[in-house]
């Protein structure tokens, strides 16, 4: 220990050093414990061992002592080894503590050791694609489901068909956020902006104008028919209806989609009633059509065929605005049935919107729609 006097001429120590000082103690104090407990345990081995071997027979404790004593010897050289090791460790810490120490005092009271650097780099997740690279995977999927459906079997019941048609469903739901936005499960919309010929029997009465507003279905349950009609409408060139049954009022459909579906897209939820559209044809589409009647066994599972009790046409939406203020009554009023060659009779269908949520008056903003000008033939 230093003298009083001695002591009274040594400079106060910084923080920092006092507390590089302390940890350096603190260190060789528990080194020395370490070597006492070690040194213990060798002592309370040997007395054990030696116990031991005066408790045994004499014609064994010649061979105990011996194996007792390599024991021993081998668990001390284990201890040796482990305290070297120790030694070794704080010998290659200690530096580093002390640079570390004198860093930190240069540096002055208010500098902290920088944090260690994160990786804030994440990969993107799927709903992150491009439109374009969403609709390439559809694309593909679309081409897989297609190719299924040439080999005849009856996908509503093949396990590998309905593994393919869910994940082309899927992609249909991911590109229709993409495309046209994602609206927490609300609903498209599309309006008909109609004109009737002169030809349709109370033209004088009620002129050439009409409007037919058709919810489409949820994509939750047929997201395919409703992406099909989407792009139906937004890039509508011309149509008409053409058709006038007594259950259905059948249209043309002239724009960039000329396939048919990809498959016979149908949910039971959502059959074909009254006032609903849905595509015509087996395979469905382009061509659609109103339901004027409740279609749903004449066009639901198992019908229009015998082979495959699941099949039905695809069903698109349903009108909103058309029925009760008797648009579609006077679209059935053309001067024909069925099928007309005669293109003067016919309703024609002039410009489509697509309409999405938005805060427009009923709740619906304009997404597009087609030009205002049909063009010819």
């Amino acid at each position: 220990k230093p003298s009083s006097s001695v002591a009274h001429h040594i400079t106060p120590p910084s923080c920092h050093t006092m507390g590089y000082e302390a940890n350096i103690k603190s260190a060789q104090s528990e080194r020395r414990q370490r070597l006492v407990i070690v040194i213990s345990l060798m002592a309370l081995s040997t007395a054990f061992f030696l116990v031991i071997s005066l408790l045994q027979p004499p014609s064994s404790i010649k061979n105990g002592v011996k194996n007792n004593a390599r024991m021993a010897a081998a668990k001390a050289l284990e201890k040796t080894k482990l305290w070297a090791n120790v030694q070794e460790r704080d010998n290659k810490v200690a530096p580093k503590m002390k640079q570390g120490a004198g860093k930190l005092r240069a540096a002055g009271d208010n500098k902290v050791a920088p944090a260690e650097e994160k990786n804030d780099f994440a990969l993107p997740s799927p709903s992150q694609k491009s439109e374009k690279e969403a609709a390439t995977i559809r694309a593909d999927l679309e081409k897989q489901v297609r190719e299924i459906k040439k080999t005849g079997v009856i996908m509503e019941a093949d396990e590998k068909s309905l593994q393919m048609t869910a994940k082309l469903q899927d992609a249909t739901r991911e590109l229709i956020a993409l495309r046209y936005g994602d609206f927490n499960n609300k609903n498209f919309r599309i309006k008909f902006d109609l004109e009737f010929q002169s030809t349709i029997p109370d033209f004088e009465e009620n002129g050439k104008d009409g409007t037919l507003l058709i919810e489409l279905a949820p994509i939750s349950l047929i997201p395919c028919s409703v992406y099909n009609f989407l792009e139906i409408a937004r890039t509508w060139k011309k149509g008409a209806f053409h058709r006038n049954a007594g259950h259905v009022l059948q249209a043309i459909s002239r724009s960039d989609i000329t396939a048919s579906m990809p498959f016979q897209e149908y949910n039971k939820e959502y059959p074909h009633k009254k006032g609903t559209l849905g595509y015509a044809g087996r395979p469905s589409g382009p061509e659609f059509y109103v339901s004027i009647q409740d279609n749903s066994r004449a066009h639901g599972p198992g019908s229009q065929q015998k082979r495959n009790p699941h099949e039905a046409d695809c069903i698109i939406g349903a009108i909103i605005q058309g029925m009760e203020d008797g648009t579609v009554d006077r679209i059935h009023k053309m001067p024909g049935k069925e099928f007309m060659g005669d293109k003067k009779k016919w309703v024609l269908i002039r410009r489509m919107h697509i309409l999405v949520p938005g805060d427009g008056p009923d709740g619906y903003v304009e997404f597009s729609n087609s030009p205002l000008v049909i063009p010819q033939d």
